[in-house]
């Protein structure tokens, strides 16, 4: 089995993992902001601000999935280890910073695009 085909979707996965967490633990700073009328309703409040950024990251990591999952299925062909690498240094920096997070997700990731190459 070829894992490598498949880490643009692992990604897509984490991405939305990510998001349902963040709707589960924002539900309530959500409904602050859809009750102010969504335009402008963020501003400076940190709890606002981290619930926005938190499901655009999500939202961010299903973009790139999808765009690793297309440059893998059009071209039959593993993505360049370069992103295996930074996803491998996302991951130490931001399990160093937040060991209890769901930020381990992303080494057996990162390790699959690394090795994907060497395997072929």
């Amino acid at each position: 089995m070829r894992l490598w085909k498949y880490s643009g979707i692992y990604l897509i996965a984490t991405g939305v993992i990510h998001n349902v967490v963040g709707l589960l633990i924002g539900w309530e700073v959500l409904g602050l902001i859809a009750q102010d009328g969504l335009i402008n309703s963020v501003n400076n409040d940190p709890d606002r601000n981290a619930i926005v950024w938190f499901l655009s990251i999500g939202f961010f990591w299903m973009i790139l999935g999808h765009i690793f999952h297309k440059y893998q299925k059009e071209g039959n062909q593993a993505l360049p280890a370069i992103f295996g690498w930074y996803l491998l240094i996302f991951a130490v920096i931001g399990c160093a910073l937040m060991p209890v997070s769901g930020i381990w997700l992303f080494f057996p990731q990162a390790i699959i695009i690394i090795l994907a190459k060497r395997n072929k």
